[in-house]
């Protein structure tokens, strides 16, 4: 049963360095509504599948580059074609810069009903170092004009982790976001993937990366100050006030079917996790040809549905069940005894300590 439909879209303004997405600076609108048109056609190539939509979620590259009526298109057409629940989440992510109260009225009148804030800082310093053009006031801005319209459940993203950064700095920035009266907070530690220019520029040693003893800091920092202001972690990057976790979100980390649509899109259906190809020429042609633009495909067992629970759970502060991991209960032992783990109800759970290393522990579990 697919439970959400993920749908890329891979343009962005600008390149941002630390991005590992993947996405292209395009601003042609032509280019962008052929696109479009073309995960429709795609859609059509899983028609048969069996479809009970709980989300949809538009991601990104930059989606606020479309016009509103294009995204407000592709929605119509998707709930027109299969079953969607009476009250489905719909996201759709936004740069600051991009969308004010007329095009957000425009996507609430269609029935999106949450948007994510590519926000990352309200500290200019953080902002340049990150090479984002937008401001903090464009932040505000965009809050402002998303609550008039009726959209109500947004969520901030923030980077943490950035070369020079303090903790009176992160305290600042979380006083700005909780400031706002948003719902939803998803906090990322900057990660230099080795492809990205960030990557490149940390492995000459051009730029440093906090310290693990900093970010351990960091992260206990936004925790409990978010815990105080009524934001309740739910997996290690997000925190939400009461009945907003992100529903999309949830249904990759409790291992549910999904669809994704779009370049470098991944899937899981059927017991078999695909993904779509990472170029937008050959997916154009592919698709329009009545192709599947599919190049990745990975069978899941019975064994690595196992690890996957493992794996993803771990993510969730609820953590996992502890039969899970029985086959490993020196290893758990361990980390419950150097303060990286705790046993509650029968569960294994990370602590903070234990989230900074947790590809670590996973990899020990499975």
């Amino acid at each position: 049963m697919v439970k959400g439909v993920y749908i890329h879209i891979p343009f962005c303004g600008i390149k941002c360095p630390y991005c590992d997405f993947v996405s292209t600076p395009v601003e042609d609108k032509n280019i962008q509504k052929d696109y479009i048109k073309n995960i429709l056609k795609e859609f059509d190539l899983y028609i048969d599948k069996n479809f009970s939509v709980e989300s949809i979620y538009i991601g990104g590259g930059t989606p606020s580059l479309l016009s509103p009526d294009l995204i407000v298109f592709l929605i119509e057409n998707i709930s027109k074609k299969v079953s969607i629940n009476t009250k489905p989440e719909i996201t759709v992510e936004v740069n600051p810069e991009n969308y004010r109260f007329a095009d957000f009225k425009i996507l609430k009148e269609s029935g999106i009903n949450r948007i994510s804030v590519g926000s990352q800082s309200f500290l200019e310093k953080n902002l340049k170092a990150l090479g984002r053009k937008h401001t903090p006031e464009d932040v505000i801005k965009t809050v402002d004009s998303a609550l008039k319209a009726g959209i109500e459940n947004i969520n901030l993203d923030m980077i943490y982790g950035i070369s020079g950064q303090s903790l009176s700095d992160l305290e600042k920035d979380l006083k700005a976001y909780t400031s706002l009266p948003v719902k939803h907070i998803s906090a990322y530690m900057l990660t230099a993937y080795e492809d990205t220019p960030l990557g490149i520029k940390v492995k000459k040693g051009d730029y440093s990366l906090p310290e693990e003893d900093l970010l351990l800091d960091m992260f206990k920092l936004i925790d409990e100050y978010l815990e105080k202001k009524s934001f309740h972690r739910y997996e290690i990057s997000n925190w939400a006030k009461d009945g907003y976790h992100c529903r999309h979100n949830l249904l990759y980390w409790e291992g549910k079917e999904f669809l994704g649509l779009g370049v470098s899109a991944w899937s899981y259906l059927n017991g078999v996790r695909f993904g779509n190809t990472k170029s937008l020429v050959i997916y154009n042609k592919m698709v329009n040809k009545g192709e599947k633009p599919v190049e990745f495909y990975d069978p899941i067992t019975p064994e690595e549905k196992r690890k996957e629970k493992i794996f993803l759970g771990l993510r969730l502060k609820k953590g996992i069940e502890l039969d899970l991991v029985r086959e490993k209960i020196d290893f758990v032992k361990q980390i419950v005894e150097e303060g990286l783990a705790q046993i509650k109800n029968n569960r294994l759970v990370l602590t903070p300590e234990g989230i900074l290393v947790s590809n670590y522990i996973s990899s020990m579990l499975i």
